[in-house]
């Protein structure tokens, strides 16, 4: 597809074309879908993410008129999807292992509660060494549950700067998280 026909496509899509939608899902349906894929590592929640984006850009279809790039707009919008994705799987696992830990007749031992105290402590250490727009950011979209709309109204900022913010603190997170990680395989590997 040329920039020319996108660009036209993308103005039909925002004045609700329902062939424009069609088209552009058509050639951009199964990319997204090999993209969630491999990331995901699931196909059946690859094909219900892509279809939750594709509605996500039939319900916002107005906003396309002005965007420049399809293609970086939708892989965008993937990659926020699995974002998601992944900090839904850790609430899980947190709430799972505050569950095991506080179950009746289970007795975790004191080396997990360890590493998981030490871990939340390391979480916060680099939450509080954020700078404070985007821990301010980070503490009401993903403790507090306040959408990203409403942040930009509070902060007096856009919400792309919102979504930058969160990427950004989640990325940092990431990265303190897999040095845990690799600190606790390397320390069972000694120990064993």
């Amino acid at each position: 597809m040329t920039a020319e026909e996108e660009k036209y496509c993308l103005q039909e899509l925002a004045s609700g074309n329902k062939q424009a939608f069609e088209w552009l899902f058509l050639i951009w349906q199964p990319k997204l879908v090999d993209f969630f894929t491999r990331l995901l590592g699931d196909e059946h929640t690859a094909f219900d993410y892509a279809q939750d984006v594709f509605y996500d850009i039939w319900t916002t279809r107005r906003k396309f008129r002005d965007v420049a790039s399809f293609s970086a707009y939708l892989f965008q919008m993937a990659r926020f999807k699995c974002y998601n994705h992944f900090d839904r799987q850790a609430v899980r696992q947190r709430f799972w292992s505050e569950t095991v830990k506080s179950g009746p007749g289970i007795t975790p031992s004191s080396e997990k509660d360890l590493y998981a105290d030490e871990t939340e402590s390391l979480i916060w250490k680099t939450v509080n060494r954020m700078p404070e727009k985007r821990r301010k950011v980070f503490i009401m979209s993903r403790l507090q549950g306040v959408p990203n709309e409403q942040i930009a109204r509070k902060l007096g900022i856009s919400k792309r700067t919102v979504e930058n913010h969160i990427t950004a603190a989640l990325s940092e997170l990431r990265k303190v998280i897999k040095i845990v990680i690799l600190l606790c395989v390397t320390g069972l590997m000694f120990y064993n």
